[in-house]
């Protein structure tokens, strides 16, 4: 069974205000969640109070099937000024990963192949499509990163070709370091798969 190596940086809009984009990342059964989130706005008390309640609500829900913890946190947050949301769980006996995502998060995998999953438009707390579940495979030396919008999209590989080779500490503040936007929060979950298939 493979290891994993993982890490969520994130960097507010000002170095004194609260910032709207977050995630948690959980291991239980052979398996890991991971969820990032980016709450619309930025920099005020209002957003906060929301990155709490999605927070609070990850933590007792995240063992759920993933489209199931969308469609409650819609519920759960409704009349709020709403989300963007990507939620994975890797299955770390077959390296199988499902991924389920609302508005605009970034799901990309690197190394064995190169992939992007494409999201639903939407705002979890407003309105939803029906969400829909992508399921794909990782394997030894893939890595896994989820951005948010505060962080530039279409960066390549030749961009950052120690991407690669770097761990997942690294590979999350790099890319905020280097891709990210001056006038958004942003963040950041690398995830580095070692061994298995």
């Amino acid at each position: 069974m493979p290891t994993v190596d993982w890490f969520l940086a994130k960097r507010p809009l000002t170095a004194d205000s609260e910032c709207g984009d977050a995630g948690i990342i959980k291991e239980f059964d052979n398996k890991i969640f991971i969820a990032l989130f980016d709450v619309l706005g930025h920099a005020s008390s209002d957003v906060h109070k929301i990155v709490i309640i999605i927070e609070e609500y990850l933590e007792k829900n995240y063992r759920k099937e993933l489209i199931e913890i969308i469609k409650g946190l819609h519920e759960h947050i409704m009349g709020s000024r709403g989300v963007a949301i990507g939620l994975s769980l890797l299955d770390l006996k077959t390296g199988e990963l499902k991924y389920v995502g609302v508005g605009n998060i970034v799901a990309r995998k690197f190394g064995s192949s190169t992939v992007r999953i494409i999201p639903r438009s939407g705002i979890v707390g407003y309105i939803i499509p029906d969400p829909r579940e992508e399921i794909i495979r990782l394997y030894d030396g893939d890595i896994l990163v989820l951005y948010t919008d505060g962080v530039k999209e279409s960066f390549e590989l030749e961009d950052y070709p120690e991407l690669l080779k770097d761990d997942a500490k690294t590979i999350a503040t790099h890319l905020i370091h280097q891709f990210g936007k001056e006038e958004d929060d942003a963040a950041c979950i690398a995830l580095r798969v070692r061994g298995g298939a």
